[in-house]
């Protein structure tokens, strides 16, 4: 009946002498474990950080599209007089001595100047910056618009319809 004593002495022992051997062995561990995950915080930061660049990219893009189509859709309704939009390349003006005016209130004669002008102040509030070209060849309309672009590889917008 002895002998069972002595052999969970003997366990116990041994354990007790693992768990002294193992000392700062779990600190290690934590260490790494903060280690790996510092770097895959940091992985996924930088990833957001390439995501939200990516989307205002893409927004100015779209917003110059739908600056692009605004003028050609105002060509179309006053079609018999295509020349009167044509701009040479140069940046846009804003209404407000060439800034941004938000409470744009076109006062040119013609309907195509008043067109002209209401879209440049929109180029000027939505696109800070924007270089415009409008070109018409007979009923061929080319609109081109570039602007400040972070990716100095990205084309311009050049829309060509004819009216």
């Amino acid at each position: 009946m002895t002998q069972p004593i002595l052999v969970k002495t003997e366990r116990r022992n041994r354990q007790q002498l693992n768990l002294k051997q193992q000392s700062g062995l779990g600190l290690v561990e934590i260490l790494v474990a903060v280690l790996v995950l510092g770097i895959g915080i940091l992985g996924v930061a930088s990833t957001q950080v390439v995501s939200l660049q990516t989307m205002s990219q893409s927004q100015s893009r779209s917003q110059a599209v739908l600056l692009a189509e605004d003028i050609l859709e105002r060509v179309r309704a006053n079609s018999g007089n295509p020349a009167d939009y044509a701009l040479v390349a140069g940046a846009a003006v804003g209404a407000d001595d060439g800034a941004c005016d938000t409470s744009f209130v076109p006062t040119n004669a013609t309907v195509a100047g008043n067109d002209v002008e209401a879209w440049e102040n929109n180029l000027v509030c939505l696109l800070p910056a924007a270089q415009r070209t409008i070109e018409v060849v007979g009923k061929t309309v080319t609109i081109t618009i570039d602007w400040n672009q972070k990716d100095q590889t990205m084309n311009p917008i050049v829309v060509r319809t004819e009216v």
